[in-house]
């Protein structure tokens, strides 16, 4: 067999390489049918022959489309670090105080009302008591047993307890309300003048 020329020699080192370029991309590259028909010119005895070939079958083979992988792109700096979280926002100062649980019926059972109203307003579930309220006299009226009914004018309507003569009263005047002892309740007008009271509804 003759020894190839240095064209064969370029054309034979040409076809290996991309041999092997196809071999490592199997299954994506587009050129096999050329490939195989390149791997058979070694098969052909005549040297001019074989040469021939290699160059029509290698110059075919460059030609050819080759699949490349997809590669996705590098993720920046930015893009790769994890997003910052927001900064929370502070919480109100009230809710940094940890509310007591709420109370349960039966450990509360047989307890003073005071202890049991100071476990429900402890726990958010009674409003804290006020100890007096303020108000204007929408009108009022002597009931049947001559004792004054007052109705204010955020809609409650309270009763003297007593009849204590004239409290000098006129409607659209200012009246307080306080919190007595042993539950009672103290009606005084502007002029200093007052009463005992309840509370009708």
């Amino acid at each position: 067999m003759s020894k190839p020329s240095s064209r064969g020699h370029r054309s034979w080192q040409l076809a290996a390489r991309l041999a092997t370029l196809c071999l490592a991309c199997a299954g994506t590259c587009e050129a096999a049918d050329s490939l195989a028909k390149l791997m058979a010119c070694r098969n052909l005895d005549d040297a001019a022959a074989r040469l021939a070939c290699f160059d029509r079958e290698a110059a075919a083979l460059a030609a050819a489309p080759v699949a490349r992988a997809s590669v996705p792109p590098a993720a920046s700096p930015a893009s790769a670090a994890p997003p910052a979280r927001a900064a929370a926002a502070p919480a109100p100062a009230d809710a940094a105080v940890a509310a007591a649980p709420a109370p349960d019926a039966t450990q509360q059972f047989g307890l003073p009302e005071r202890t049991v109203a100071a476990q429900e307003v402890a726990a958010g579930t009674r409003p804290a008591e006020a100890k007096k309220i303020e108000a204007h006299v929408a009108k009022f009226a002597p009931g049947p047993d001559g004792r004054l009914v007052f109705t204010l004018d955020n809609d409650q309507v309270w009763r003297q307890l007593l009849s204590e003569g004239d409290l000098m009263v006129n409607p659209g005047d200012a009246v307080t309300i306080s919190r007595g002892f042993l539950g009672s309740y103290w009606l005084q007008t502007g002029n200093g003048r007052g009463c005992k009271v309840t509370r009708l509804h």
